[in-house]
């Protein structure tokens, strides 16, 4: 099922969305600070992530559409997913950090 998924979107989609998962999934551990040790990736490396992933989804978003323009059939049905994939994504990635961005913004 992974390798079926790593082919329908590709290798560089299938880690962008990997990498997007895994810094959601760090969300609850930011909290401002910065610690070290296994606390150093969600204190100061998935904020960073995060803030190249909001400008990199729909980016890439951008791209599916203009190469969904060109295409018919099965292949324009596979950039729609894409399309839906990454806008969901995106929500669910600005949806886990906003708690950390109001607090950083409140000081």
């Amino acid at each position: 099922m992974v390798a079926r998924f790593f082919r329908y979107v590709g290798p560089l989609r299938a880690l962008l969305v990997l990498v997007t998962l895994t810094v959601i999934a760090c969300a609850p551990f930011a909290d401002g600070n910065v610690h070290l040790g296994w606390r150093l990736g969600p204190s100061v490396i998935a904020p960073t992530l995060m803030a190249m992933l909001a400008f990199c989804l729909p980016l890439d978003m951008t791209m599916a559409r203009v190469f969904m323009l060109d295409k018919a059939g099965a292949e324009r049905l596979r950039y729609g997913r894409i399309l839906w994939m990454e806008a969901t994504l995106l929500v669910a990635l600005l949806a886990a950090w906003a708690p950390f961005v109001v607090k950083l913004v409140r000081g």
